[in-house]
């Protein structure tokens, strides 16, 4: 088993709230951490609530735009400040497609196409320099699809084409030591009030018999599994924190 040395960890998406929190986690478990995103506003409201101690293994880089030029130099810069790079871990989207197809049709698939050219141009640039250390591990984090039934904002097109390029980067990698997988949240409270709550538990029965709704922190030592692999040749699979059968 891997010891459990301190991380040198990149989150993307680092603006949403679910990621934030993940980012908490992750300074809490002693992480050197840099949050990547569009939205400065956020990032640094939740730098500057840290407390001094974990402000120290915090960095912030706000991306105005996903250009290949640029992503290329912010990840030159990041990897300088943090002296290298263990875990990449590509951040929950956030997107709810079916609100975003409903409200503008005709654009859907033009805003599909960005979200990948995104994700794409990360993971190429993060790996770069995984691959010249010959090791390192890259993680995407999804919300379960089956979610959709309850009511749940889900990208089942976003977690498809993620699922695609996990195990084709998986494949290709193999060879230099880098695990490649992902993680798919399940059943989770989503700031349910009582009525609420007891009304979601009836709602997610196609999951489990009376399903208990566990809060966000709750799922994400979850992620330690993947951080942290007990075994060396874990790459190319789906892991699921949830509850009941997984969707996607």
């Amino acid at each position: 088993m891997e010891s459990k040395e301190i991380r040198k960890i990149i989150l993307s998406e680092a603006h949403r709230e679910e990621n934030l929190r993940i980012a908490a986690y992750l300074l809490e478990k002693g992480c050197y951490l840099t949050l990547i995103a569009n939205e400065s506003e956020k990032l640094n409201s939740f730098f500057n609530n840290l407390t001094t101690e974990y402000q120290s293994r915090c960095f912030v880089k706000c991306l105005d735009e996903y250009t290949e030029i640029g992503i290329s130099g912010a990840i030159d810069s990041i990897i300088d400040t943090m002296k290298g790079i263990d875990v990449f871990i590509n951040g929950l989207s956030g997107t709810n497609e079916t609100a975003q197809l409903n409200l503008s049709p005709s654009s859907f698939g033009k805003e599909i196409a960005s979200d990948f050219d995104r994700l794409f141009l990360l993971n190429r640039e993060i790996v770069r320099y995984m691959v010249r250390q010959k090791n390192g591990n890259v993680i995407f984090l999804m919300i379960d699809d089956i979610l959709h039934f309850a009511d749940y904002p889900v990208s089942p097109v976003n977690n498809q084409g993620r699922l695609a390029l996990m195990k084709s980067m998986a494949k290709e990698l193999l060879p230099f030591k880098i695990k490649i997988n992902s993680l798919t949240f399940g059943i989770h409270d989503r700031g349910f009030k009582p009525a609420e709550k007891r009304s979601m538990k009836k709602k997610l029965e196609f999951c489990a018999l009376k399903p208990p709704i566990p809060e966000w922190k709750e799922l994400l030592p979850a992620l330690d599994a993947l951080i942290y692999p007990p075994f060396q040749y874990m790459t190319g699979q789906n892991y699921s924190a949830s509850i009941g059968t997984s969707n996607t």
